[in-house]
């Protein structure tokens, strides 16, 4: 599982690893039956407390993508039933439009900024 942590980001890091792993699991790319990293390895990979991650696990459960298995780790679910809304796409666009407020940086770099991410994925 590959996930990013930007400390100099404005977004919480609990947020920014919740909505990764989320992403990951609603677009198949974590199938059903996968562990997840327990949790003191993805903390210490990601130089996160543990409780972090933790809370972060937690809340996927609460959104029915993941379940814990006992002393088999968290597996992830069937995420491909749960869809994407219009109101986490609003989220991402908040995040970004206020990274690019706090950078300094007009709209049209914030643009130009989403088109060059559309074009490496």
């Amino acid at each position: 599982m590959i996930v990013h942590i930007d400390a100099r980001s404005p977004v919480p890091v609990f947020e920014q690893l919740r909505s990764q792993i989320a992403r990951l699991i609603t677009s198949g790319q974590l199938g059903a039956g996968t562990r997840l990293p327990p949790i003191r390895h993805l903390a210490t990979d990601l130089g996160l407390a543990r409780g972090t991650v933790n809370k972060v696990y937690e809340a996927l459960a609460r959104d029915g993508l993941v379940a814990s298995a006992g002393r088999h780790g968290t597996v992830v679910l069937d995420g491909t039933h749960a869809t994407a809304s219009a109101e986490d796409l609003t989220s991402a666009a908040d995040s970004l439009a206020m990274v690019a407020r706090q950078l300094g940086l007009d709209p049209t770099a914030a643009h130009r900024a989403l088109d060059g991410a559309f074009s490496r994925i």
